[in-house]
């Protein structure tokens, strides 16, 4: 147990990756705080906002196997590849579902809210399918993507060049 937990913890890549997502969470909540003016914890862990904390700690990694392995090895192409994925899903497909979400929330609301079933409230249409109102805060902003993107890259040179040390076996 002690030699994996001491391999497990100077593994730089994986240890640039969680530095790279509690700095990412870390300033997706100071955003929302300073945005909002109201704490909401729910941001430290949830999905959406200023930066992506999907795409910063998968670019931290892979940034930082290139360093450690190489820019020519197989792992930083599987790494790269997967940022690449990671940060297209993240921009696309995830930020597309959830306008789709508000929109659905939106159009059950008027529903319930205009004439048809006045009697009747959203809650009710949410209790009667065993639904919860959509999560819409799925995916990011383009701008959001790429704030993820640069903070990996600056958490993965920092943690490299400033604490690569640590690391050596």
């Amino acid at each position: 147990m002690g030699k994996a937990f001491h391999e497990f913890v100077h593994n730089e890549p994986l240890m640039t990756a969680g530095i790279a997502w509690v700095v990412a969470a870390s300033l997706k909540f100071i955003t929302e705080l300073i945005r909002t003016r109201r704490i909401d914890w729910e941001r430290l862990v949830g999905t959406g906002g200023m930066p992506s904390t999907h795409t910063t700690p998968v670019v931290a990694c892979a940034l930082s196997l290139g360093l450690v392995a190489g820019f020519d090895s197989p792992v930083f192409a599987i790494a790269l590849i997967l940022a690449i994925v990671v940060a297209y899903d993240a921009s696309g497909i995830r930020r597309h579902a959830g306008e789709q979400a508000k929109a659905i929330n939106s159009l059950i609301q008027d529903l319930f809210g205009g004439m048809f079933h006045k009697e009747y409230k959203p809650a009710d249409f949410f209790k009667r399918w065993d639904l919860k109102e959509m999560q819409t805060l799925l995916g990011h902003e383009p701008i959001e993507v790429f704030a993820g993107v640069v903070v990996g890259i600056i958490t993965a040179l920092v943690v490299h060049f400033r604490y690569g040390y640590l690391f050596e076996q």
